[in-house]
């Protein structure tokens, strides 16, 4: 994989600093215990993903305690095991935990995970790459790219096709999926470049969420 070592004034270094930016836009959480306190980034991955989970903990290895560690979950006819990645408690996290949480009173009365207002400036290769990694899906019978970004409301869909399209030139559409949730498509016409931009920096065990 690709490595970038330029620093960025936030003390992650510039690839840690997109690889979270992908990760949050996927599965990543990051937590604060109260609105003064510093911020930890944890993630949670299935026991099939255990490559990806040892991976992404090296990356991050400077900033956890412990390494990854393997869970027990108790399913109701079989044992599962899945991987915890946890950090310290860090400063360098907060303005991450602001970018990324917003209150939101109703209906909620709690911080939500949104997308970024400034994401088309964030978005780059390898954030591009970290999110599929965590949310993508390769769809044969149609030879494109879905991307589940079903959590966020369709405004915040639509901000990031539109970072996708105008800083990698990717033709990314956003489609109804169910109820009130919406989905991106890279289709087969973008393949080309967009494995180009992004296999540089995929784990090889997941390049088969763009087809290969």
């Amino acid at each position: 994989m690709t490595m970038i070592n330029n620093k960025t004034n936030n003390n992650l270094p510039q690839e840690l600093h997109s690889i979270l930016i992908g990760i949050m836009l996927s599965d990543g959480g990051l937590y604060r215990s109260s609105p003064t306190a510093n911020v930890r980034f944890e993630m949670s991955f299935g026991e099939k993903y255990q490559s990806l989970a040892f991976h992404i903990g090296y990356l991050f290895k400077d900033y956890m305690s412990n390494p990854v560690k393997s869970i027990e979950v108790k399913g109701k006819n079989k044992v599962y095991s899945n991987y915890r990645l946890k950090t310290k408690t860090l400063p360098l996290f907060n303005s991450y935990y602001e970018m990324f949480y917003k209150y939101q009173t109703e209906p909620t009365n709690k911080y939500v995970k949104v997308v970024p207002d400034n994401i088309i400036d964030l978005m780059d290769p390898i954030v591009l790459a970290y999110l599929i990694q965590g949310d993508g899906n390769y769809d044969k019978t149609r030879n494109r790219v879905r991307i589940y970004t079903n959590s966020y409301q369709k405004q915040e869909v639509e901000k990031l096709a539109l970072a996708i399209n105008t800083k990698l030139n990717i033709y990314t559409a956003v489609l109804h999926d169910r109820k009130d949730q919406w989905i991106l498509t890279i289709g087969a016409k973008n393949l080309k470049v967009l494995r180009e931009n992004v296999i540089p920096y995929f784990h090889p065990t997941m390049l088969y969420r763009i087809g290969i």
